[in-house]
Parts: structure tokens; C-alpha cells; sequence
């Protein structure tokens, strides 16, 4: 195995395969380098700067010195609109922001659903912002849109000469700066990630049960399909919310465009291993395999069809988003037994103790064949980038320095938990943290996730996510594991629960794609997802026949070159690893 070129190479395979590409346009910045020369393109000695007070001839300021800008700028940024923020324009978070660094920002904000076609659009037409915020490029455009078309900046000098948190999250973890780095030697965004490890998310298919319900019933959790259609069944016909009404009962619902709330996915695992989010991948004994057009999935297909058919799933969650399946949780009566969805705090207010509490995710299903498994990320790995610059980009310096704040303890702390005072306060003496090891050293006033208010003006939530330092083992754990306090450690007990099912496949480790690579594959994967979508939605309502249509599904696959597409990113694998 060919470590180092392993390691130069590294960032995800599954966000290579995420999302659509990140566009097009010109420009012509940053310079080129040789792959694993051990030197990147941008490592030039410099003159020392000098400074006037904090600022230097340019007017920015010192690393780590506020305000930014001596004064004042204006960033044009593309971000998109989240489900439960008030307008972004508006948001108290850059107001503070603006005040502390003297930046001012120009908006473009895109709707939750099709933010990624509207970013496309204005970067074909040449007219794009300053910067990109939000998870729109994976590593694939990195490759296409920094290497090949240099219309994001290379960040590496900016990095070493502007940027205090960044440099200590690499200090902390020295294979984050590695997986950041492009074939070229250069870096060209900062991805997203909790560089406390992988947390709840390393199990992304979840399903939430109400257990009161199931008391209701006189039925206990299922484990098995045929188990869960019997609950499903139970929930629909026996009046399982108990206000003798028997047909308002929603037995199972979920969301699309959101994190991990498709119907489909948790229940396709008891049949075969299936995770959109790995590009319709399998790795295992060192051969990728297509995951999307297997027997498994095809039985899989047929049981969901079945529920649908028999109307335990709701019509609406195959079209309804986040906020949508929200105020189905969070309705005064409770009428959903059952959701898919990545953490609960998705469909009902954590706050709501005793409604939260009802509420238990399930074990991994195990099909009809005996299968059972869920997959599982094992390798906390950086992937894509949640922050890039752009070439038309007149203040890059003072573009970094606004994205190395949200790296450091006190703006991930803000943007994520909220106000000193208001949100949290600093820790009871003797407490410990999540790790229940680690002495505590701050505690939650109060904790709210996404959608439990209707226009949340404290946080930033997940949009501005960058490498963040391990934060959440500083937030004391005590008392009732339901109490909204302790949601982080809720959801990894809820995560650990599930460590024991984890389907029998390996990660696939992280490699970068050459630019012809990653073009065609990024295209490929485009049409395949979207075809793989549409084609499951048709097949679950009835639109299309599993067992009658399933030849011309395959065919379709074919017309796509999805084994073309599979032969790739097993000839990356090959290059990288072997």
C-alpha cells in the first residue's frame, strides 16, 4: 500500500460523489505544483509584514487582532437559506460580526431547495460572489474548479499568514491539513467538520419510534421487517394515540433535501447495504461494487411499495422538507408515530421533554434473507469544502481571517450554542463533560435545535460549520439524559446503541480524482443521482413496478454508465491505495 500517496491524496470519496458540481466560470489565480513532492505550490518565503499599530500597509489587520479591516469592506458571499432562520441578511450573528471585524456582506441567498442549481447558474454566467458558504463544493470541484479552472483561489499562504484558529486545529490534528491538500499541493477550501471526532453523525439512518405508542399497541420495538410492518399496521388501525379518533394516526413520515430523513434508505438496509451519501458504493476486501441496482435493493423496493400501497407511509415524505415534518412532531396532538430523520430534535422540540422523550430510535431491521447491517462511518476525515474564495475576491485576506474565526472555541461556540448568558453560562464546578472524563467547563441555558422555533435569530446552525475544536466534551452532562441540556450526549448513546450493527462493508477510505477524473465523474454521478432518486420515488408509489419495470431501470443505469462511473472511482482506489 502506498501510504503517502494515500495520505497526499486524502478527502472522502463519499463527499466527492455529494451534492452536484460546484459550477463553472473564469479566472486566473494560484500557481501549480507537482503531486507528493512534498512541498505545495504556495510555499514561497515572504518578506515579513509590517504593521502601522495592528494593520498593515493594506489596512488588515494582525492574526488573530479585531477589527479586520482598519476600514470598511464589503464581501459579496452566496449562501444558503436554512429551514427555521429567520433571513439571513437580518441575522443577528453578522451583525456582531460586522461590528467586531468592520466587514460588511452583500448577499446572495438561495431557497433550502435548489440552492445548488441557483449557485450553478451564477457561476456559468461568470457572475459569482466573493466567497461561497455552505457545503456546495465537494472534492471533485476542488480538483475541477481550482486545479483546472482557478476559479477558487488557492489558500495555502493566506492560511500560514492569516490564520490562528486553523493552524491550531491542524496542530491538533496534522492529517486535516494532508486531506485539505489538492494533487497540485494546493488547498482551496476549509470543509466542515467536528474535529472532536465523528459523533452522532457516524450512523446517518435513523428511525425514531414513539414507545408510548408501542405500549398503546401492546406491541414492543421491532427488529425485524416484518415486525416493523406489523407496528406500522397497529399504529394505523388501533388508535395508537388514544384520542378515539383511529384514522388521524400518521404511522411513519419523513423529509427530503434535509439530513438523513428519506423514508427509504434506514429500511433498504435490511436488505442489502445501501448509502446514498457513498455515491451508491460499496467498498469490501478492496473492491468497490454499485450499491444501487442489486437484487437486495430491488426486494427492498418491493416492501417499502408495500407500505406505501398500504398506507403506512406518509404520501408527504416524499416531497415534504425539514420544517414540513417538523410541524407534523411538534402539532399539540401528537399524530406520528414514527420518522426518519438524522436526530430527532428534526422532527420534535427537544424542549418538549416529555414528547422528546417518547421518542427512541430503533436498531437496524433485519430483512427477510437474515440481512442486517447499517452503514457506519469509522474515520473522522475531512471532505469538500464549506468555504471557498473566489477570484473576484478583492479583500482575500480579510476573507480568511472572517473564516479562521469560526474555527476557534468563542464564534463555534456562538454560532452553534448561542449567547453567554442566554444559551449557556459557565460550567457547575465538579461536572464532567460528554466523554463523562473530561472536566465540564461550560453548560447549556438552554438548547434548541433547528426548526423548534420559527425564526431563529441566536444561532447559525450548521451553515458556517468550519474545523471546529473539540467543543462539545467542554458542555457538562447531569441529570435526566432527556433534558435538552444533554441532547449531544442523548444522541450518542442513541448512536453508540447502533455501533454493533454496522454492515459489513469498509469505509472507503478518502482519495482525490485527477482533473479528467473528476470532471466526468462529477457529471456522471449528477445524472446517476438524480436518475436513482426519481427512479425509487416511482417504484415506492406505484408509478412504476418493481418486478416489471426493473429490467428497464437497470437499462437506464447502463445508459448513465454507472458501471463506467463504478470502474473510476475503483481506479482512483487503485492508484491511491494499492
Amino acid at each position: 500500500m502506498r501510504l503517502r500517496k494515500a495520505v497526499s491524496l486524502a478527502v472522502t470519496a463519499a463527499m466527492v460523489f455529494s451534492l452536484a458540481a460546484c459550477g463553472s466560470g473564469g479566472g486566473n489565480t494560484g500557481e501549480s505544483a507537482a503531486v507528493n513532492t512534498g512541498q505545495t505550490a504556495n510555499e514561497s518565503v515572504q518578506a515579513e509584514k509590517t504593521y502601522d499599530g495592528i494593520f498593515d500597509e493594506n489596512g488588515i489587520s494582525k492574526p488573530g487582532e479585531f477589527p479586520i479591516s482598519k476600514e470598511p469592506i464589503t464581501l459579496s458571499i452566496f449562501v444558503g437559506q436554512q429551514a427555521g432562520v429567520v433571513d439571513i441578511t437580518k441575522h443577528s450573528i453578522f451583525k456582531e460580526v460586522s461590528e467586531l471585524t468592520n466587514i460588511n456582506f452583500d448577499f446572495i441567498v438561495a431557497p433550502q431547495e435548489g440552492a445548488q442549481d441557483k449557485l450553478n447558474m451564477l457561476l456559468a454566467s461568470g457572475d459569482y460572489p466573493d466567497i461561497i458558504i455552505g457545503s456546495f463544493c465537494t472534492t471533485a470541484d476542488l480538483v475541477k474548479y481550482g486545479t483546472g479552472e482557478n476559479i477558487l483561489i488557492p489558500l495555502n499562504d493566506l492560511i500560514e499568514e492569516n490564520c490562528v484558529n486553523l493552524k491550531q486545529r491542524w496542530e491538533e490534528n496534522p492529517q486535516f491539513k494532508d486531506m485539505m491538500t489538492t494533487p497540485d499541493g494546493n488547498i482551496y477550501g476549509i470543509p466542515s467538520l467536528d474535529s472532536g471526532g465523528l459523533g452522532h453523525g457516524a450512523v446517518n439512518y435513523k428511525v425514531w419510534m414513539n414507545n408510548k405508542w408501542l405500549e398503546n399497541v401492546g406491541m414492543k420495538a421491532p427488529e425485524t421487517t416484518d415486525e416493523f410492518r406489523a407496528v406500522l399496521e397497529a399504529f394505523k388501525e388501533q388508535d395508537a394515540n388514544g384520542n378515539g379518533d383511529p384514522n388521524d394516526e400518521i404511522p411513519f413520515s419523513g423529509a427530503i433535501g434535509t439530513w438523513a430523513a428519506e423514508v427509504y434508505p434506514y429500511l433498504l438496509n435490511a436488505f442489502d447495504y445501501f448509502d446514498p451519501s457513498n455515491g451508491y458504493l460499496k467498498l469490501k476486501d478492496g473492491v468497490i461494487t454499485g450499491t444501487a441496482g442489486t437484487d437486495g435493493i430491488k426486494e427492498g423496493l418491493k416492501y417499502i411499495a408495500g407500505l406505501y400501497a398500504d398506507g403506512l407511509i406518509d404520501p408527504a415524505a416524499l416531497t415534504q422538507d425539514e420544517s414540513q415534518l417538523s410541524a407534523i412532531g411538534t402539532k399539540e396532538e401528537v399524530i406520528c408515530g414514527t420518522a426518519a430523520c438524522g436526530h430527532i430534535g428534526m422532527f420534535v422540540d427537544i424542549n418538549d421533554i416529555e414528547r422528546s422523550r417518547e421518542y427512541d430510535n430503533l436498531l437496524p431491521l433485519e430483512g427477510p434473507d437474515g440481512y442486517r447491517g447499517i452503514p457506519t462511518q469509522t474515520v473522522a476525515v475531512v471532505q469538500g469544502a464549506a468555504f471557498v474564495i473566489t477570484d473576484k475576491c478583492k479583500y482575500p485576506e480579510a476573507a480568511i481571517k472572517f473564516a479562521d474565526m469560526f474555527c476557534g472555541d468563542d464564534w463555534t461556540i456562538r454560532t452553534q450554542v448561542g449567547i453567554k448568558g442566554q444559551q449557556w453560562d459557565d460550567a457547575d464546578e465538579g461536572t464532567v463533560g460528554m466523554d463523562g472524563v473530561t472536566p465540564a467547563t461550560r453548560k447549556y441555558l438552554e438548547m434548541r435545535t433547528q426548526n423548534a422555533t420559527a425564526a431563529e435569530d441566536i444561532k447559525w446552525h450548521w451553515t458556517m460549520r468550519l474545523i471546529e475544536p473539540n467543543w462539545k466534551k467542554t458542555f457538562q452532562v447531569t441529570g435526566d439524559i432527556a433534558d435538552p441540556s444533554n441532547y449531544e450526549a442523548r444522541l450518542q448513546q442513541c448512536t453508540d446503541k447502533l455501533a454493533p450493527y454496522a454492515a459489513d462493508a469498509d469505509y472507503i477510505p478518502p482519495f482525490f480524482l485527477d482533473v479528467e477524473d473528476a470532471n466526468q465523474i462529477a457529471s456522471m454521478k449528477t445524472a446517476i443521482d438524480d436518475y436513482v432518486k426519481s427512479s425509487f420515488i416511482e417504484f415506492i408509489t406505484g408509478a412504476k413496478d418493481v418486478d416489471k419495470d426493473w429490467d428497464t431501470y437497470l437499462a437506464g443505469l447502463d445508459k448513465l454508465q454507472y458501471k463506467e462511473y463504478v470502474a473510476l472511482n475503483q481506479k482512483a482506489y487503485d492508484e491511491a491505495y494499492k
